[in-house]
């Protein structure tokens, strides 16, 4: 890529850049004044030891946590870290004909397969078009080579495009040729001459295999051809998806952009070939990075921070390039280059930035000091040690796009992006609608899709899906429904909780200038507590000046240090003393506590106080609810990774287990790392820790496990099944020895596509809560289901996919666990979460992980003290 030159970073380290190569056409290396140490990763340290604990009779295993885990670390399984991703292609990947399919689990093969059975029926639409016909006869794939090398897929096309009458229809993605001609010879050598320079460059097209009907690479194909039809619709790609600028919504007020645009994915489901289509919405800003780099330099005498303050603005973050309306994500801000310094060219020449986009674009760039932004474009299949590119990009000359944190908070900007963004069932399937015509009516974008024979339908998919049986939960000798919404918030507020902590002394940190409000507001907590059956005392009340937080922090040490609190409640009035005090209480000390905002005290709201008096509670090992699940003696997991806030090489992983049969007395763990590290063997000794914690409190190590698995993308899925559990599988090998024990591994996606609407034509509506879809839009290789568990009053739902990776459960369980009943176990687990008196998207425990993740990336950056392994410190 001529522009933005590529660069190799080897290995994981982070900041260093190699010299540049003294051959030509090997990778490039930085600007010649570029300096910088590399930085390498922390080794792993090894857990603290711990005194031994004696087996229980009759059940084998280890004597400790540590003795699981010690080879953990070491162990690797296969190929593992390759993984192989399922339906459409991104971005210029070559296609690759191997796709690792996992077997489905022997509890989905019976007569019923994976469907359920019970609730009532429901007839839904869902945002997928069946394919009618299409291609039914084999296609050879080609690999293509130019010499000299071309480094741009539209010049590539430009070339290949002069022999169009000799090739025929093709499909081109950048190094593969796909045709239904079998050309002769198997290798062809074409000559073709540049426009630009006429320089003449010499085509090899070399067959290299038959494709058949049925293959995964044929579905891939089937993508490639949808994102031409797109590009004959005059949409512009950006990123992965196309989207059409010339209906951008402008919001001047925010100096924001929304161009609307479409994702689309074709794929094989339980129906058949279906063409997935969603709406997109790109939230674009009118202001360059070098805007932003302005802005925070002119508080340069006031914040000797400014450019960590700039480059906290810009790492991680994505933006568009104007020149070419391609994305990339910045990792880096090189501030010893410039747009002054020079990079070598493909013939060898050197030459500046400044010159190169004043020759090749006609841009003049205004400012001649601005610092590179460096971006790592990864390979389509990583490999340990392999290396990824470089690139270097000008600030000048790209657009931020998304929003910050500070934009999201403005609740004025986010209310006027709802007015377009936030979609109701109804207009969507108006977009919809208004897509696929435009898709079979444009003459362009027809025409690519007949020659291929690929003819789609104009109406939605329709089918039956299942609305399961409202829940009840249970307070203390009370019950109540969840209601056709799913919010029991009424019924809660004077309903006892189901079991109620008991709390001696307990601290309030106020502001001293405002203690009388901070007073009332204690009095009104008390009061809803007590009609919750929550028997809160008086706390110990310390006025102080809240804003000095060295004070604030002095304070707490004395106050746990004369007191010895149960709970402390902080009042604060500065977002970013969240941090600290967090740090402060979960990491130095073990005090479970609440933070407040002044504001909210001033406030005085007794619906604030009710979900405070429930989070004192909870954080302390009550639990306000709970709904009825009959098996006995099952573990349920969630777990969850969130990446570092400061460091994006680090992540956290956060394991939450249930400890009762209730499942409201929960253990929960997380275990650091650095990227590039593998997951599945912190994720297998933080189960360890899980069982070991288990087996402490009911003598017994649990008869089922089952995992819900956050956080995990279609290209990893390969990964997790061959190497996270298989290490999930040795370490409880470790713990029941020969003994079976039943377990499912359950992938939770929340971040889909795919949505559902029930109604009529004249008025789509969202499903209702425990709406399940097993059918039709399924995918036929696996034990897969959709569940729609939340109520929503604006836009549209979005559902959750499960995909049962292993199921073992009927080894162990007392009943037959059938797909139903999984399907209505996970249904139920959507209640439990003690934030929110409601359903939620995923179970309570994968809700909960994602919490923990979240506060210890953001926050804590530091897994907490042990002694709060015990409680949901992190609601």
């Amino acid at each position: 890529m001529d522009p933005n030159p590529p660069r190799r970073a080897r290995g994981r380290a982070r900041g260093g850049y190699p010299p540049p190569p003294n051959q030509i056409g090997q990778p490039r290396g930085p600007p010649p004044n570029q300096s910088g140490q590399p930085r390498g990763a922390r080794p792993a340290q090894a857990p603290p030891s711990r005194p031994q604990a004696r087996n229980m009779p009759g059940q084998s295993g280890p004597q400790s946590v540590e003795q699981v885990t010690s080879g953990l670390g070491n162990m690797k399984t296969g190929n593992a870290l390759i993984p192989i991703g399922r339906g459409a292609v991104r971005g210029q990947q070559p296609i690759e004909n191997i796709y690792y399919r996992i077997e489905r689990p022997e509890s989905s093969k019976s007569s019923d397969g994976k469907l359920g059975r019970g609730g009532q029926d429901i007839m839904l639409t869902s945002n997928y078009f069946p394919i009618t016909t299409y291609t039914d006869w084999s296609l050879y794939q080609y690999r293509v080579d130019f010499n000299p090398v071309q480094d741009k897929i539209n010049i590539q096309r430009g070339l290949l495009s002069a022999h169009r009458e000799l090739l025929g229809a093709y499909i081109f993605d950048g190094s593969m040729l796909f045709s239904s001609k079998k050309y002769k010879p198997d290798t062809l050598e074409l000559t073709s001459k540049r426009k630009f320079d006429d320089k003449i460059v010499i085509i090899t097209i070399k067959f290299t295999q038959i494709i058949e009907k049925g293959d995964h690479a044929s579905i891939q194909i089937f993508n490639l051809l949808i994102r031409k039809a797109l590009h004959n619709l005059d949409l512009s790609l950006v990123g992965r998806n196309y989207y059409d600028e010339k209906a951008k919504i402008n919001i001047p007020k925010h100096k924001l952009q929304l161009w609307p645009g479409y994702e689309t994915t074709i794929t094989m489901c339980d129906s058949g070939l279906l063409l997935r289509s969603e709406i997109s919405t790109k939230i674009m800003r009118e202001e360059t990075v070098l805007d932003f780099l302005k802005e925070c330099a002119e508080s340069r005498n006031r914040d000797p921070q400014w450019m960590m303050k700039f480059k906290m603005g810009v790492i991680g973050s994505t933006v568009l390039t104007i020149y070419n309306n391609q994305t990339y994500r910045i990792d880096d801000v090189d501030e010893n280059s410039n747009t002054q310094s020079t990079f070598k060219k493909k013939d060898g020449s050197s030459i500046s930035y400044i010159n190169y986009y004043r020759e090749k674009h006609g841009i003049n760039l205004s400012n001649h000091q601005q610092p590179m932004l460096v971006s790592k474009k990864k390979k389509s299949f990583k490999i340990e040690g392999d290396e990824c590119e470089l690139v270097y990009l000008v600030p000048e000359l790209c657009t931020l796009t998304g929003l910050t944190q500070r934009m999201r908070d403005n609740r004025f900007l986010m209310t006027d992006l709802a007015v377009y963004t936030r979609v109701g069932p109804s207009e969507r399937i108006v977009k919809y609608n208004s897509f696929i015509n435009r898709v079979l009516t444009t003459p362009k974008s027809a025409e690519s899709l007949s020659q291929w024979n690929l003819t789609l339908s104009n109406k939605l998919v329709t089918f039956n899906g299942r609305v399961l049986t409202q829940e009840t939960l249970q307070g203390n000798q009370i019950k109540y429904p969840a209601g056709n919404a799913a919010d029991w918030t009424s019924s809660l507020r004077t309903a006892p909780m189901f079991t109620c902590a008991v709390i001696k002394r307990w601290a309030v940190i106020g502001s001293q200038s405002n203690s009388g409000q901070v007073r009332l507001f204690i009095k009104t907590l008390l009061t809803v507590a007590k009609k919750m059956s929550f028997n809160l005392p008086s706390p110990e009340i310390v006025d102080i000046d809240i804003s000095n937080i060295r004070q604030y922090l002095t304070t707490l040490d004395q106050v746990i240090n004369q007191m010895n609190p149960s709970f402390i409640i902080c009042i604060i009035n500065r977002n970013d003393h969240y941090h600290v005090i967090k740090r402060q209480l979960c990491v130095n000390r073990a005090v479970p506590s609440q933070v407040v905002s002044n504001r909210q005290i001033e406030k005085n709201n007794m619906s604030v106080c009710t979900k405070i008096a429930i989070q004192i509670n909870c954080k302390l090992g009550g639990a306000p609810w709970r709904v009825v699940i009959p098996e006995k003696g099952m573990m349920i997991i969630g777990f969850d990774v969130c990446h570092d806030k400061q460091n994006k090489n680090k992540s956290y992983g956060a394991l939450i287990a249930t400890m009762n049969d209730s499942h409201t007395a929960y253990f929960s763990c997380v275990q650091p790392h650095e990227s590039g590290q593998e997951i599945s063997s912190y994720f297998a000794m933080s189960i360890a820790k899980a069982l070991h914690k288990y087996r402490s409190i009911n003598k017994a190590l649990p008869n089922s496990i089952i995992i819900y698995r956050d956080g995990v993308g279609d290209g990893q899925l390969s990964y997790i099944h061959r190497t996270e559990v298989d290490m999930v599988k040795k370490t409880c090998k470790d713990f029941y020895g020969e003994n079976k024990i039943g377990m499912a591994f359950i992938i939770v996606k929340k971040r889909i596509s795919t949505r559902f609407f029930c109604g009529n034509p004249k008025n789509y509506q969202n499903p209702p809560p425990g709406t399940v879809i097993d059918n039709t839009v399924t995918d036929p290789t696996m034990y897969d289901f959709y569940l729609v568990s939340q109520h929503v009053t604006q836009g549209t739902v979005t559902p959750t996919h499960y995909n049962v990776i292993v199921d073992t459960l009927n080894e162990t369980t007392t009943t037959n666990i059938t797909p139903g009943i999984l399907q209505k176990l996970t249904y139920k687990l959507t209640h439990m979460y003690y934030n929110w008196s409601g359903t939620v998207r995923v179970p309570a425990p994968c809700q909960l992980a994602h919490k923990l993740a979240f506060l210890t990336a953001q926050s804590l950056q530091s897994p907490a003290n042990p002694g709060l392994e015990d409680l949901l410190y992190f609601l």
